[in-house]
């Protein structure tokens, strides 16, 4: 079983290094058995990274082994053929260490801002992971699409890894599952589905990758709160958590399950914070997160969690997470003592 994690964005603009603290937290992963952090991606919201990649380049310089990843960039925003520039561009200072997730994302500003279409981002995502798979596999190259073209090219500088730095691609949508068994290395389970909705994936995944022959390898992404005390973080962690999380599904929700979870809580029915956790967050004492991990090891025959400490929260603020550095220090510290070493 592999484990990574998501870095909190903290900072202090009072200081000299203001993302100190956000980089401590990598060294600390690195040393707590993490195979990789990733970073998110938005624009205009100041609780989450505009600019992962220039980002990941300084965790990159301040670990040595720890594997370095965007979870998730909105790739369909931005021109590929930079992108492929910048993360090869990582991918040799960190030694071949990066690992590339992308997205859509949900918010239509982002894509009129950048010149994009809202409306055509899955049109966009596909165009884009084929120029990144080509320009990275192939020198003195063209491409002719319908959002970007250009003339015979070789992309400088070359990726380390080979043939090329892995591609995690998420997405919920039949399309977008299919997507990433063609054009992914590995496709992302969404941090807020169900049980019931990544086995649907699951299904249509699989099935895809062994169509072409290609390795079905995925990702199980879950929020995440892990404390010694299990009673202490289901009555004064859990409830602020699971309403956090709440105020910001409700602005990408798009399956079935959250949508009726929605409709039953505006139509007052009380569902506890636990009820609404079950198969959707890790929480509680090590000993509890390690029995949810078994139960989605053997419903889901998963091989990679990767969780997200106090994250998910509306990012409107200079914080999307829940926690400060100690907290999320410690859970780190906490899960690779005790839980990562269950699964070795």
């Amino acid at each position: 079983m592999r484990f990574s994690l998501s870095l909190p964005l903290l900072k202090d603009l009072h200081v000299p290094d203001p993302y100190r603290e956000t980089f401590d937290l990598a060294v600390i992963a690195e040393e707590a058995g993490f195979d990789t952090v990733t970073i998110g991606h938005h624009h205009f919201m100041p609780g989450n990274m505009s600019d992962p990649l220039t980002f990941l380049a300084a965790v990159a310089a301040r670990t040595s082994t720890i594997r370095v990843g965007t979870g998730i960039f909105q790739l369909p925003i931005h021109n590929p053929v930079r992108v492929a520039e910048q993360v090869a561009t990582i991918d040799q200072l960190s030694g071949g260490r990066i690992s590339l997730g992308v997205g859509m994302g949900w918010w239509p500003l982002e894509y009129q801002v950048q010149g994009s279409r809202f409306t055509e981002r899955g049109a966009r995502m596909e165009e884009a992971l084929t120029i990144l798979r080509l320009v990275w596999e192939q020198e003195q190259t063209s491409f002719d699409g319908r959002f970007w073209s250009f003339p015979e090219l070789t992309v400088h500088p070359r990726p380390v890894q080979q043939p090329h730095p892995p591609l995690w691609v998420a997405g919920v949508a039949p399309t977008a599952v299919d997507r990433a068994a063609r054009l992914g290395d590995s496709w992302i389970w969404g941090p807020v589905q169900s049980l019931a909705a990544g086995l649907r994936c699951l299904d249509i995944y699989r099935p895809a990758c062994a169509a072409l022959g290609r390795p079905a390898d995925w990702i199980l992404r879950r929020y995440a709160w892990v404390g010694s005390d299990d009673e202490q973080v289901r009555t004064e962690v859990l409830p602020a958590y699971v309403d956090g999380l709440m105020a910001h599904w409700r602005e990408s929700a798009e399956e079935a399950e959250e949508l009726e979870l929605f409709a039953r809580l505006d139509a007052g029915e009380p569902i506890t914070a636990e009820d609404i956790a079950a198969d959707r967050l890790l929480w509680g004492s090590p000993e509890r997160v390690i029995g949810q991990i078994r139960a989605y090891e053997r419903s889901t025959g998963c091989t990679h969690v990767h969780a997200a400490f106090g994250a998910g929260l509306p990012a409107d603020s200079g914080q999307a997470s829940l926690g400060d550095f100690d907290d999320i220090a410690a859970m780190i510290r906490l899960f690779g003592r005790e839980v990562i070493p269950a699964f070795s």
